[in-house]
């Protein structure tokens, strides 16, 4: 009983012993657990800093360390949880911080941020393994979501600080970890949201490029499509659309996202002003649709047309690639199905498109068959693509490539004839399709050699032929009269082929008229006494009186009307194909009118008549072809000078008619000089006429006049000042925004006619202060349709700068340019200052400050506007503060130029004198606008002239003195005078010169003793004004010199 309870009592202590020893253990697990939390969160302190430290050094090593701070922040969370994962992304956060507080743009820090996406992304990818791995159990795949969630709080708080730098980063790495975040919390998304649409407009554009880069991540997970004040591709469609920066439209460009919607705006970006963002939407947008079948044909004419035409060849090429490479791709490289694709019977562009092609894809040329079968089954697609070859291997000297896809000239003419017979009997569907195809067949009959003899008779006969159908189009007409033009012998012998064609088109209409009238001939038909003059003298057929309009007689006019048949209506047709066929024949004419008779009996009989017809396509057919005709001889030109000019403005005529007679005009003054044209007209009357036409309210009128004017300036065969002037204001006229034609005409013009000649800028020089004038009196209408005065003033002293005339660097031109020639601008400019309007004088000091003054004006230019600018602040000072301001810079900068005058004046000095006299008399009978206000009358009462000084002060407070010092003045003047005088007894022109200035200076001194006889009742009151008035002048000075 004893040894059972020992027993018990041994295991009882056994027991306790056992439990004693476990409770011991469990303790020193669980310091261990702690200590080694502790450590890994302590490590991070040095290891997460070496690490960013390396990844700044290059980025070759960032994949090696972004997988080491994975393993860190994995460490991290399996020992000490969630504890360990704030503790290492706050270490992480501080580290990237100092990184963010980098005020100036370094390598090393890219490098950095570089390194956090690049940490990012394995981060997520290591994430999205152990997903897949363990799809049912949960383990570390929220590390990186939750840590890039912590992240992008931080963020948020980043972009909102004032550093640029700070911003720039925190918008860089928002949109770097958008795509890791995985799913978002909704307050997180609209805090996100709010943020980015805020940054987008944040005043710096690398911000606003970052941020469209960050928001553009969200445009998928919009819930509220309808919301256009907040939805994100409207946001970034105004973006690419409107914003200045040319950086933020291109972010914009590339990333949003392409849809029905977008697509119109992205296609815009094709006429960006950047080259950059043009050639970007070829490379990115465009290059990425799947099928550009999506767009519509318009919008891929307007594309491909956009990228082929740009004038950066980078965006021609980057087009070019496009189409030549995935576009041609998407068509299963089948270029017939490529062309089927475009619309080549309406595309303006398609010619443009093959022979880039061509140019692109030199590899394909020899692999091109047109064989037997081929052109015996051309359609639409395949004639346009074998004439667009034809003319390609033409350009290239080719012949070998031209031969074996063109046929012989007999079987070409034998195609030529298949298609055209069936042209003739296509019913109406299927017809603009055939003559489509009879058109390229005519084009690639110019390009053909016919040396042999055969082959041309043949090809003649048939084109004679096809010259007398009756429904040929005019494309028709204009490639078979350029080929027999090929086929004949000279210009002589196609003139006299082309005649005797239309001489047996006519004979139809003889006939038919014969038959129909066989007493009336048509001679009879236009006699003189059936016709009124019409256009300024054409006979035209009178009409009948409003007496014979009784209703017996108009019941038998309206039976005659109702006679008139189809042979009536088929001979109308015949007369205008002949015009047609004339024109084109005319258009390839170059002989005098004198070595070609044939063309003398055309005028006769074809042309005269057409210009007294009733029908508007007759009259502007006959117009031309007489224009044609008068370029060919100057007295036919002289004498029909008159007609042209006054159908420009015939009241009765259409205004293709006005257009036509305008563009006429230009040309013959073109071709044989002003001085020929105005031999029966006045030179005077031309001008005005051609003037009148720049006043026109058609723009198309505008256009014409503004460009034939241009050419007739650089040919040097007009000029006047006044048409140059109103050249000039409808340059910047806000009205002519919209007329590109006119707008990039003068552009061109302007730029290169007066670089080209210091005597236009002469011309310029002369008109700039009235031109000025009216540009910123129209600026007060139109402030917010035209640029500043200033800006304007600017354009114009460029046009007007010596140093850029052609030729100026070189010693024979430089000796006949003065190359102050801007310093007479100046001087007009500060005289405009005495009597111009308030509104219209408060810009013109901006203007003057801009002008180029320096040694080159020369010592007397320079006095002259020191005279003029003291005699200005003394007479009709400025109340504008920056007036003042502008002009006073202007006044101390020409003062520093150059020295006082000596005290003695010998005769280069007097000769410098007299040069100031037109200045002096200027200000001296300067009397004060009646339209000035009432402050500007009273600070502008009678002052000394100090103009009249001869010593030239050295700085502005100088002349201020001299200003409130008259007895020294006049003392001074009186001593020059004398010596003056003095010298002037033994020189007689001398003397004369010196009687002259003396008489001008008494004149104003008496003028001045008058206005102070009358005003000695208020001499306390002006003496006083004037002093605060000095003050004030010296006060303001002090300031600009503080400034």
């Amino acid at each position: 009983m004893a040894r059972a309870k020992k027993q018990a009592a041994g295991d009882s202590a056994s027991s306790s012993g056992a439990n004693s020893t476990n409770g011991g253990n469990g303790k020193s697990g669980s310091n261990a657990t702690k200590a080694k939390k502790q450590t890994a969160i302590d490590t991070l302190r040095t290891v997460v800093p070496s690490i960013f430290q390396e990844s700044q050094k290059t980025s070759a090593n960032h994949h090696k360390n972004a997988n080491l701070l994975r393993k860190i922040q994995e460490q991290c969370a399996e020992v000490a949880g969630e504890e360990g994962e704030e503790a290492f992304n706050k270490e992480f956060i501080r580290n990237l911080n100092v990184v963010l507080a980098i005020k100036k743009k370094e390598a090393s820090a890219d490098r950095v941020i570089q390194f956090v996406s690049s940490f990012i992304i394995h981060t997520r990818k290591k994430d999205m393994e152990t997903e897949a791995e363990n799809e049912d159990e949960e383990g570390a795949e929220g590390i990186s979501s939750r840590f890039v969630e912590r992240l992008m709080r931080h963020l948020l708080k980043g972009i909102q600080v004032r550093e640029k730098q700070v911003r720039i980063k925190s918008c860089q790495l928002i949109a770097l970890s958008t795509n890791s975040l995985g799913a978002m919390d909704d307050d997180l998304y609209t805090e996100l949201k709010e943020s980015l649409m805020e940054r987008v407009r944040d005043k710096e554009a690398a911000v606003r490029t970052q941020a469209i880069f960050a928001l553009s991540k969200l445009q998928g997970d919009e819930d509220d499509e309808g919301d256009t004040e907040d939805n994100i591709v409207q946001k970034l469609v105004d973006l690419m659309q409107h914003d200045p920066s040319a950086e933020v439209r291109r972010s914009a460009l590339f990333n949003i996202v392409q849809t029905k919607a977008t697509l119109p705006s992205i296609l815009e970006r094709a006429r960006d002003t950047d080259a950059y963002n043009r050639r970007g939407v070829f490379t990115k947008p465009m290059d990425g649709l799947t099928d550009f079948r999506i767009l519509s044909i318009g919008d891929r004419e307007r594309l491909l047309r956009y990228g082929l035409s740009d004038r950066d060849e980078g965006v021609k090429k980057a087009c070019t690639k496009m189409l030549a490479t995935k576009w041609i791709q998407q068509a299963d490289d089948n270029l017939l199905e490529f062309m089927e694709r475009l619309d080549v019977m309406s595309s303006n562009v398609a010619d443009d498109v093959l022979k880039a092609f061509f140019d692109y894809r030199a590899d394909i040329m020899g692999n091109l068959s047109f064989d037997e079968v081929f052109w015996a089954n051309l359609t639409v697609e395949s004639a346009f693509l074998v004439r667009a070859y034809a003319e390609f291997c033409r350009a290239k000297d080719d012949d070998v490539q031209f031969e074996k896809a063109i046929p012989e000239v007999t079987r070409h003419a034998y195609h030529i004839q298949k298609y055209s017979n069936i042209m003739q009997e296509a019913d109406e569907e299927d017809r603009p399709e055939a003559e489509f195809i009879v058109t390229q067949l005519l084009m690639i009959a110019k390009l053909l050699d016919y040396a042999d003899e055969n082959g041309r008779r043949k090809m003649f006969n048939l084109l004679r032929e096809m010259l007398m159908l009756d429904d040929i189009p005019d494309r028709h007409l204009d490639c078979i009269v350029e080929t027999m033009g090929k086929i004949s012998l000279n210009e002589k012998d196609f003139t006299r082929i082309i005649i005797e064609i239309i001489s047996d088109i006519r004979a139809v209409i003889d006939e038919q008229e014969y038959l129909r009238n066989p007493e009336k001939s048509d001679d009879d038909e236009d006699s003189p006494d059936d016709q009124t003059m019409d256009l300024a003298g054409v006979p035209r057929k009178r009409k009948r009186s409003i007496v014979d309009k009784t209703p017996s007689r108009r019941s038998s006019i309206a039976a005659d009307d109702a006679k008139q048949n189809e042979s009536e209506i088929a001979a109308v047709l015949i007369k205008l194909r002949c015009l047609t066929i004339t024109k084109f024949m005319l258009e390839r004419s170059s002989e005098p009118l004198k070595e070609d008779s044939y063309v003398y009996g055309l005028l006769n009989e074809l042309v005269i008549p057409a210009l007294g017809r009733h029908e508007e396509p007759m009259q502007e057919l006959g117009l031309h072809c007489l224009g044609l005709i008068c370029v060919l001889d100057q007295n036919l030109a002289q004498n029909n000078m008159e007609l042209f000019l006054t159908c420009i403005f015939a009241e009765n005529a259409n205004n293709q008619l006005q257009l036509l007679s305008l563009k006429i005009v230009f040309d013959l003054i073109l071709t044989f000089g002003m001085t020929s044209m105005s031999s029966l007209i006045t030179e005077e009357r031309i001008v005005q006429d051609l003037s009148k036409s720049l006043e026109s309210t058609s723009s198309a009128m505008q256009a014409i006049a503004a460009e034939g004017i241009s050419k007739l300036m650089l040919t040097k065969s007009l000029k006047n000042a006044e048409i140059l002037r109103r050249l000039i204001i409808l340059y910047f006229d806000p009205e002519s925004a919209n007329n590109n034609h006119l707008r990039q005409c003068l552009n061109y013009f302007l730029q290169v006619y007066f670089h080209s000649s210091y005597d236009n800028q002469v011309i310029l020089s002369e008109i700039f202060v009235p031109i000025m004038i009216q540009l910123v009196q129209m600026h007060l209408e139109a402030k917010s349709e035209m640029p500043s005065p200033t800006i304007m003033a600017q354009q114009l002293l460029e046009w007007c700068d010596p140093r850029r005339v052609l030729g100026a660097d070189q010693e024979a031109t430089a000796k006949s340019i003065d190359f102050g020639l801007q310093a007479n601008i100046a001087i007009e400019l500060t005289k405009a200052m005495f009597s111009e309007s308030k509104d219209v004088r408060k810009n013109l000091p901006f203007i003057l400050h801009k002008i180029r003054l320096d040694g080159d004006a020369g010592e007397i230019r320079l006095k002259k506007l020191t005279l003029l600018i003291g005699n200005l602040k003394a007479k009709r000072p400025f109340t504008e503060a920056m007036s003042k301001k502008y002009l006073l810079l202007v006044e101390k900068g020409i003062l520093k130029m150059f020295e006082d005058a000596p005290e003695a004046l010998d005769d280069a000095e007097l000769n410098k004198l007299a040069e100031l006299t037109e200045e002096i008399s200027f200000v001296d009978t300067f009397e004060m606008p009646e339209e000035s206000s009432e402050s500007e009358a009273v600070i502008a009462i009678p002052a000394p002239k100090v103009a009249k000084v001869a010593k030239t002060p050295k700085s502005s407070k100088a002349g201020k003195a001299s200003l409130s010092h008259k007895g020294k003045e006049a003392k001074s003047r009186s001593s020059y005078m004398t010596r003056a005088k003095a010298r002037g007894s033994t020189d007689p022109k001398l003397a004369k010169l010196m009687e002259e200035v003396e008489a001008i200076l008494e004149s104003s001194d008496s003028e001045q003793e008058k206005d102070d006889d009358n005003d000695d009742g208020n001499d306390n009151d002006n003496d006083n004004d004037n002093d605060n008035y000095d003050e004030d002048e010296e006060e303001d000075e002090d300031e600009d010199e503080d400034d």
